[in-house]
């Protein structure tokens, strides 16, 4: 029976004009493959989606050396929330050199409901150097976010990745009260698993970064990775480079190399890691690392 109201006046759960809006979430996908052109390595394949974006500055080297492929990603959303998807995909073929980093630190925002979600996948072919170089990711209180990075590397291939994390902003006196943090990483050679690791992090992050078996009341930390065929003959060259910060290791097994930093804000981390990276790498950063 019609009572001279408009459905939006009617009260009631069932309303579907009184229902909240969905929020608007952003969605990001990039892929990138190289290859070899001579003795040079060349853009073979590029795709961009919604807020990934890619962008490809000149890189110099000696003459006699490839400078490689650098790709710089951006997301033009700004930063992280929940329900967000940003993928990344990117192949190095045979023979040739690619490096990707990101142009500034990632942010994931408080979180009105769901969970950001980030995926990385990578390929390296047959005597192929790839570095993944992403700049720190910041949580920020009551952020959500699951990141994974897959990673399948030829028999001769060598890889060099970071992912580095601050708990907040520690000038502006941020604390991670609540939150959700998961970090999976998956690297194979030939299809057989080398390395395996996975970290969470859930509710009061800095109660739990406080205790002496994780943090230690830290805000900063990051995991380096480097396989290679003779990765751990690398070894006493990262222990060199963390000398001065007496929270980080160095161990190897055959064909991996993995450090662990934690320092107490991220300018101190990155006083270490910057040299460490360089170290692994045998060249300098982006130039997105020094701006």
């Amino acid at each position: 029976m019609y009572d001279g109201t408009s459905p939006s006046d009617r009260p009631g759960e069932n309303n579907p004009l009184q229902r909240a809006p969905s929020l608007q979430r952003a969605k990001g996908r990039a892929r990138i493959t190289v290859g070899t052109t001579g003795d040079k390595t060349r853009l073979a394949d590029l795709y961009q989606d919604g807020c990934a974006k890619v962008r490809l500055p000149k890189v110099y080297g000696p003459a006699n050396q490839d400078p490689g492929v650098e790709a710089v990603l951006l997301n033009t959303a700004g930063g992280l929330t929940g329900g967000d998807v940003y993928a990344t995909e990117a192949e190095a073929g045979d023979g040739s050199h690619l490096t990707l980093t990101t142009q500034a630190c990632e942010r994931v925002y408080r979180a009105a409901d769901g969970i950001a979600r980030v995926e990385t996948r990578l390929t390296a072919g047959p005597g192929a150097h790839l570095t993944w170089l992403p700049q720190e990711t910041i949580l920020f209180d009551g952020g959500a976010l699951d990141r994974a990075l897959h990673v399948d590397l030829a028999e001769d291939a060598s890889f060099l990745a970071v992912e580095a994390l601050a708990l907040g902003r520690l000038a502006s006196g941020e604390t991670v009260t609540a939150g959700t943090f998961r970090d999976t990483w998956r690297v194979r050679r030939d299809g057989k698993l080398i390395y395996a690791d996975a970290a969470r992090l859930m509710g009061d992050i800095d109660g739990i970064a406080a205790g002496p078996a994780t943090l230690a009341g830290m805000k900063a930390m990051a995991t380096v990775v480097f396989a290679a065929p003779d990765a751990e003959a690398r070894l006493e060259t990262a222990r060199a480079a963390l000398d001065d910060l007496a929270t980080a290791g160095a161990s190897a097994l055959p064909g991996v190399l993995v450090c662990r930093l934690v320092a107490p804000d991220t300018q101190t981390l990155r006083k270490t890691l910057v040299p460490l990276l360089a170290a692994l790498a045998g060249r300098d950063l982006p130039r997105v690392w020094h701006l």
